[in-house]
């Protein structure tokens, strides 16, 4: 067989557009597709579809889905082939999780395709259904959406056979590509299996090559080969042309193949998403941010950090990283930070961003694209309510006021300790008061022995108190000050019997029991 029959054999698998190698899977026409759109938040279209798996053989099927309807949430992926010939290793259905789907976004998923022996080069007709929760949180379902698939020929290398294409290539990253090769013609040694790419995306290390030696391969002895492949961050879903061709030694002559091209579909690029987010953040206060992390794949994510990248000059968080641990794909897990507002910030929103850090297939150190957050801050709050009652005194007397403390946080304080201040007229005999806990919006009464002089006008004088406490995670703060009005009343002994004294009832017995005696004595002198 010449190069040119073997190439031609290839391009059955392969069709180029812009540089990108499309498998022959092609969905059906855009009515077919359209004729599922029938719920506003349930839209999606079927962008491109891909396959490389030969008859007789295994590879991938990958699928780009976008989403025309608004954000969904917790979307799922399905795929049926109703014929045995082509499916989905022993099922004839396959199923990825892809979570929060936001609109317009495109998702990509890929999935192991087998092609049965008997299979035919013609297209198998597949259909999707994507499963989501919408923006009311009820759940839906959107499709069938049908496309056909269509296995290549025998992928054969004169007397090789390849019998599976497999990769765990990653957009962004590098991994691995495996191909799986029968010799279908007697025993050969010292084979030298090459690989070489024929695009720009995908790339052997620096090389554009790669080999791998087998001393000695037997007949019908199937041999699988891994290569290390660095994928560009613009890589997109598709098929990718490499160039497969084998050198070896039988009864002592060196032969070689002519390269044949197989596809390679590499998956798309490791991202994360953020959902329920929420913030209690005010001006001058400390707050929280908390929500939850979601790993969309495609692959696992061990060692997960959430990292606190960027906040603003007006936030300062304790701690900028948090642990999420390994996350699967689709695998969800809460985070919450603890931030510092500062006194010169703005109430509204503000914008904070993360990126995630993790480890890829290899253990080596990989980071997720930046993950921005628009956050409220609300107006100041004070942290404690004060509200006075029985906050009057009599001009030259004493009396207790009482002033209920009430929790305006969002957490439990302790150790409060309150200091009141008073200018004269006024004084206090002890200024200062404890309370031992507050939960959120739990309240406690405080008491001051308040004293005005005797002179004191009527009228309304301040009290300043202020409040040291301790917050949840051990630190002591200081409030601003706090104004209570103390009302100052005028002693009520205006009138002969003013009872507003114990000076003024003693006055009013002595009179009272004249005027008795002097009434007694006029009565007996007039008998």
């Amino acid at each position: 067989m010449n190069g040119r029959a073997v190439i031609s054999i290839g391009l059955l698998l392969l069709v180029i557009h812009g540089g990108l190698w499309t498998g022959t899977a092609n969905p059906t026409s855009g009515a077919a597709i359209e004729q599922e759109a029938q719920t506003p938040t349930g839209q999606f279209r079927i962008v491109s579809v891909a396959s490389n798996v030969p008859i007789n053989g295994t590879g991938n099927l990958s699928i780009t889905f976008e989403n025309t309807g608004e954000d969904v949430s917790n979307a799922s992926i399905s795929v049926r082939s109703p014929n045995e010939s082509v499916r989905f290793g022993p099922s004839q259905t396959a199923r990825k999780q892809v979570g929060n789907w936001a609109a317009g976004e495109r998702r990509t998923v890929k999935y192991g395709l087998l092609a049965e022996e008997f299979a035919e080069v013609k297209n198998y007709p597949f259909e999707a259904n994507i499963s989501f929760t919408a923006g009311d949180g009820s759940r839906r379902r959107a499709g069938p959406y049908t496309f056909g698939v269509q296995p290549s020929e025998r992928i054969r290398l004169e007397r090789f056979e390849v019998t599976s294409i497999s990769s765990n290539v990653q957009a962004g990253d590098t991994g691995v590509i495996s191909v799986t090769v029968e010799n279908t013609g007697r025993d050969v040694n010292d084979a030298i299996v090459s690989l070489r790419s024929a695009n720009e995306q995908l790339t052997l290390g620096r090389s554009p090559n790669a080999s791998q030696f087998v001393n000695e391969w037997s007949s019908n002895e199937r041999q699988t080969f891994q290569y290390r492949v660095t994928a560009k961050n613009d890589t997109v879903g598709g098929s990718y042309p490499f160039s497969l061709s084998i050198s070896y030694r039988e009864e002592g002559t060196r032969n070689r193949t002519e390269p044949h091209l197989i596809g390679i579909i590499p998956d798309p690029e490791q991202s994360f998403s953020f959902d329920t987010l929420t913030s209690t953040l005010r001006v001058g206060q400390e707050g929280t941010v908390s929500g939850t992390v979601t790993n969309e794949g495609p692959q696992r994510a061990p060692n997960a950090v959430l990292d606190l990248t960027s906040q603003g000059e007006n936030l300062s968080p304790k701690e900028t990283e948090y642990a999420l641990g390994s996350l699967d794909a689709g695998e969800s897990t809460p985070f919450e930070y603890r931030i510092d507002v500062s006194d010169s910030a703005d109430r509204g929103p503000q914008q904070l961003s993360f990126v995630v850090r993790y480890q890829n297939q290899d253990g080596d150190p990989r980071q997720s694209k930046p993950l921005d957050a628009r956050v409220p801050v609300g107006p100041r709050r004070d942290e404690f309510r004060i509200d006075a009652k029985r906050a009057s005194v009599e001009a030259g007397s004493t009396a207790t006021v009482s002033l209920v403390v009430t929790n305006n946080d969002d957490r439990t304080v302790r150790n409060i300790d309150a200091q009141a201040f008073v200018d004269s007229p006024l004084t206090i005999n002890d200024n200062g008061a404890f309370i031992e806990k507050l939960e959120p919006n739990e309240s406690a009464t405080i008491r001051f022995d308040v004293s005005a002089d005797g002179g004191t006008l009527p009228n309304a004088y301040p009290m300043s108190v202020d409040f040291q406490y301790d917050t949840p995670d051990g630190e002591t703060k200081l409030t601003d000050t706090y104004e209570v009005p103390i009302r100052v009343t005028a002693p009520r002994q205006e009138g002969v019997l003013s009872f507003s004294s114990g000076t003024g009832r003693l006055v009013a017995i002595v009179v009272l029991a004249v005027l008795l005696v002097l009434v007694a004595v006029f009565v007996i002198r007039r008998r």
